[in-house]
């Protein structure tokens, strides 16, 4: 069992890295290694493999485990490691949280069950059943990707249970939820880390570092160079450019809404935005959801061009 009390507590930009197949819908080990080698290139600090945008909820329980193992091996103790055990129940969750400490990750990831909405007892039921039969740190998320929201008093709730949380996922972008979490001292229990859309408000509440996924780790990076540096200006700008993109998950939000209109997965265009970033081919989403169109290739390929010249250092 890691000691909380002794490992290095996670810091800087982490990608949440995605999940790339082959056609025949196999893993794409060489392209899983390639992704990772490529993020810690851009200055990622930190893997947090197994994402809902890597597909989780689509991939049978020991394709996630082969994922989760060729991730710690090829990162080889260069970056902190987070493996993602969210799960549809709660027993699943645990087994992947003891199989991931097995492998000999830095935490277990965990959200909220998904895709049915649980009363906050049940949230709080979940987060107490893996404490009790999980011995590896935990990284809390203070949402599930389909709309459970976990309100700061609940996160604080839950906090109480255990001292073996080392992180969180902090997605809402809500000014009083973020506001919230610092106010009851949660960032002075776990590290509190914002994503792309909500970086620089985590940033100056004393978060440590932010996360995003792996096609968004080159901005972010500079973004919190600028922050670190002082330099406001650049920090924000880049933080707008940001959101124009990933505008505070009002689409994606609106997506949930039933008799909302879904003409994409969201998944194939991300796989493409990535591709385009990288030049690593992630292949195609896993069945049902559609690869990216050409359409989308090329709002991909503007949307790239945008994120390189936003985050290239002045004068260059």
């Amino acid at each position: 069992t890691k000691d909380i009390l002794t490992m290095k507590p996670p810091a800087g930009i982490m990608a949440l890295t995605y999940t790339p197949f082959n056609q025949d819908f196999t893993l794409n080990e060489a392209a899983v290694r390639a992704e990772i080698d490529w993020v810690i290139a851009q200055g990622a600090t930190g893997i947090w493999p197994g994402t809902y945008a890597g597909q989780w909820p689509e991939m049978d329980e020991e394709v996630r485990k082969r994922h989760l193992k060729v991730c710690i091996d090829h990162a080889g103790g260069r970056v902190f490691c987070a493996a993602g055990c969210h799960a549809t129940n709660t027993l699943a969750t645990i087994r992947l949280a003891n199989y991931a400490e097995e492998l000999g990750y830095d935490c277990a990831w965990i959200s909220p069950t998904v895709p049915r909405r649980a009363t906050e007892d049940e949230v709080f039921e979940h987060h107490r059943m893996i404490f009790e039969n999980t011995g590896l740190p935990i990284a809390l998320y203070d949402s599930s990707p389909v709309g459970t929201y976990m309100p700061p008093r609940l996160i604080k709730k839950i906090s109480s249970l255990s001292d073996n949380i080392v992180a969180m996922k902090a997605i809402v972008s809500d000014i009083c939820h973020i506001a919230g979490l610092y106010h009851l001292g949660l960032g002075e229990q776990f590290s509190i880390f914002g994503v792309e859309w909500n970086m620089l408000p985590h940033l100056e509440l004393g978060a440590p570092g932010a996360m995003g996924g792996s096609d968004w780790i080159p901005i972010m990076t500079a973004t919190y160079e600028a922050f670190k540096s002082g330099d406001m200006a650049k920090a924000w700008h880049l933080q707008q450019v940001i959101i124009s993109q990933s505008p505070l998950l009002i689409p994606r939000t609106a997506a949930m809404a039933m008799g909302s209109r879904i003409d994409h997965s969201v998944v194939g265009y991300m796989k493409a935005k990535f591709y385009h970033m990288s030049g690593i081919d992630m292949g195609p989403p896993l069945p049902p959801y559609k690869p990216a169109t050409q359409a989308e290739h090329e709002k991909a390929r503007q949307a790239v061009a945008e994120l390189n010249q936003a985050a290239r250092p002045r004068g260059s």
